[in-house]
């Protein structure tokens, strides 16, 4: 499923081959690096929403199915670590198959739920609260998580059992993904890599892009002359236009993290000549399997609570606890 070989022609030879160890030593350490973030993050962030009742909101619900697809990713980079140090197949068959549809399922889950988020930021945001509620019904909560995992599972699994390609080792670039030997692996990268990343890239850049504009239209409401935005008219005005500017920073580093996370992978995607950067840009989608937990949680001032108090282990000091937790504590304290 290697994706720069959706430009590759069947001409194309001998063909791009990852070998230099040195590079892929790095990779594999950066690969390392990004699991041994992302489990624990992923992880802090299940058992913080778990934990308190503050958490337990629609938005979160989102948030808790990105924390899993991470840590599915998360769970299997070891084995692409492995594999990545050895010329050669380190693993058996089935072993590899197994953990490039799961690395990919992952990754694909992870880049839905994202598009998911966006969505739900702006129907909370621009949309009335009675119209919020009909859309986030429980019936169609339940349907967008289900298909932030069914989306991937399906562009992943049917097309190789369709014969339109294969899924197991890459010799290209020595990791679980896909068989760079089959004879449609052009197709199948394309369908598999492109047909999720950009129309969700899109949906998360528009979505954000409106949310930026609605923002700064309900500025111009209460600021309507630039010469009284920097006075205070009351502190209800004053504080709600602190809270739009800080939305509107957090707004411009979630999109600033997407575009650096996806787009240079969904570009190399449709490059012909960018196998080399391949491994490089993957790096950068992969990192947001580490990088979602602190977006989602240390930005958050509730979730930074609760990290705080699950880390020093203050469990009773968790502001709203779930009762999940209090029968937990109170179990303990029985005990």
């Amino acid at each position: 499923m290697t994706s720069s070989e959706v430009a590759m022609a069947p001409t194309d030879s001998p063909g791009y081959v990852f070998e230099d160890l040195l590079q892929r030593t790095v990779l594999a350490v950066v690969v390392a690096l990004v699991a041994a973030i992302g489990i624990p993050g992923n992880v802090l962030v299940m058992v913080a929403v778990a934990s308190s009742r503050r958490l337990q909101t629609k938005t979160n619900v989102f948030v808790v199915n990105l924390a899993c697809s991470d840590l599915t990713t998360c769970l299997v980079l070891p084995f692409q670590v492995v594999a990545l140090l050895n010329d050669s197949l380190p693993l058996p068959d089935p072993l590899c198959t197994l953990v490039a549809v799961v690395f990919w399922v992952g990754l694909g889950s992870s880049i839905v739920n994202l598009a998911l988020i966006a969505f739900n930021r702006f129907t909370l945001i621009t949309k009335s609260r009675t119209h919020y509620d009909q859309v986030y019904s429980k019936r169609n909560l339940v349907l967008m998580l289900v298909s932030a995992w069914i989306i991937p599972i399906v562009l992943v699994t049917v097309p190789p059992l369709c014969g339109l390609g294969g899924i197991g080792y890459s010799e290209r670039y020595k990791i679980c993904s896909a068989d760079s030997t089959h004879p449609l692996s052009d197709v199948y990268a394309f369908i598999s890599s492109v047909l999720v990343e950009v129309p969700c890239l899109i949906i998360i850049i528009t979505c954000y892009v409106k949310i930026y504009r609605f923002i700064r239209a309900k500025n111009r409401e209460l600021f309507p002359n630039n010469a009284s935005r920097g006075e205070s008219k009351g502190n209800a005005q004053s504080a709600a236009f602190k809270r739009q500017v800080k939305v509107t920073k957090n707004l411009f580093l979630v999109v600033c993290s997407y575009i650096i996370c996806i787009m240079p992978f969904a570009i190399a995607c449709l490059i012909p000549p960018s196998y080399p950067s391949i491994p490089w840009v993957l790096i950068f989608l992969i990192a947001n399997c580490c990088v979602n937990p602190i977006i989602y949680g240390l930005k958050h001032p509730q979730f930074r609570d609760v990290f705080r108090n699950i880390l020093s282990c203050k469990f009773r000091l968790i502001p709203e606890p779930s009762k999940l937790l209090q029968s937990l504590t109170t179990s303990s304290t029985g005990a």
